[in-house]
């Protein structure tokens, strides 16, 4: 091979290589680009004790953040987090851990689909519901335009179709629930009489009025403080790590999943006037508490960290879960 056809092969696979990269940032951003959904117009049945037992004891668990004035941000690690400041807030409740998929499951029971067979981890397909409830349900390939409220047809997903419901697939009840998009989030939230917190909600509920590194003071993390894994798709039981807990008791707030916030991403001072929280605009949404396989580093696991891996709002994520807040 001469040195010429050995230099035209490196620039066609640099140019291949370029051109890959490039149609993922177009379908990041065509996904990025979409509105959220309005889900709530889907009428789920009211939460009940005997119908949705997890998120009622979820809902009646949540932990109280009292009014005050909290710091926000730090300056230093990552530039996105600056500059530190601080913001009043009013008081307010919020999940003692992130939503599980027993919860989660309960939700996806209360839309009353129409489904037609049994599905296991990851092999929802259109035999199994109708149209309607596969849009939902499934987001297919990058690119698909759907804006679901859970990819159930992605493996990393643990929810499940037996026996006439939506389930957890056996031993993993606990665990906080992944594939959820932004939208779909938000919806289970709303379906609670809740919704999903600001990011100044979730720091203050992670941090408290002090300048804690971590959620549970200064001193690094380890796996009594903040699981993390490395591994796609090993995750744990929430509550796992109950050494993490924050100053108000809220667990699983550094490691475990990343959790969906209602704040599209935008620079800081926080300003929650100016619409970042508006939930019916287009635009990333921050994401916070660093993730067991993506963002482990301890820097990424602090109170402050927003700048987590891979968080298109319209798509489902293995690393991203969420909990609620409320009033």
């Amino acid at each position: 091979m001469t040195r010429g056809s050995s230099s035209r092969r490196t620039r066609i696979a640099s140019w291949t290589l370029i051109a890959a990269l490039f149609a993922g940032a177009v379908l990041i951003e065509k996904a990025t680009a979409l509105a959220p959904p309005d889900f709530s117009g889907l009428g789920p049945r009211p939460v009940g004790a005997q119908s949705a037992p997890q998120s009622t004891r979820a809902q009646a668990g949540m932990r109280d953040v009292p009014a005050g004035r909290y710091p926000l941000g730090r300056n230093v690690w990552a530039r996105d987090q600056r500059p530190a400041h601080h913001v009043d807030l009013a008081a307010f409740r919020i999940d003692r851990t992130e939503v599980t998929n027993a919860a989660f499951a309960e939700f996806l029971d209360a839309l009353g689909l129409e489904m037609s067979g049994a599905f296991g981890i990851g092999a929802i397909d259109r035999r199994h519901v109708a149209r309607s409830g596969w849009l939902l349900l499934t987001e297919g390939p990058e690119g698909s335009g759907r804006y679901p409220i859970i990819a159930l047809d992605d493996d990393q997903s643990r929810i499940i179709f037996a026996e006439g419901r939506f389930r957890a697939a056996p031993g993993y009840e606990n665990h906080p629930v992944a594939e959820t998009t932004w939208a779909g989030a938000r919806a289970y939230c709303l379906w609670r009489g809740a919704d999903l917190p600001s990011e100044a909600q979730w720091e203050a509920a992670a941090r408290g009025q002090d300048d804690r590194l971590y959620p549970w003071g200064d001193a690094p993390p380890d796996l009594a403080r903040a699981f993390v894994s490395g591994r796609s798709g090993v995750t744990a039981a929430v509550g796992s790590a109950p050494a993490g807990a924050s100053p108000f008791g809220v667990l699983d707030m550094a490691g475990s999943l990343a959790e969906w916030t209602r704040s599209l991403k935008r620079p800081y001072p926080y300003d929650p006037h100016d619409g970042r929280e508006h939930p019916d605009l287009a635009g990333e949404r921050v994401t916070r508490g660093g993730d067991y396989v993506y963002d482990r580093a301890a820097d990424r696991l602090g109170v402050s960290h927003r700048d987590g891996f891979s968080n298109a709002p319209g798509r489902g994520h293995r690393h991203i879960g969420f909990r609620c807040a409320s009033r």
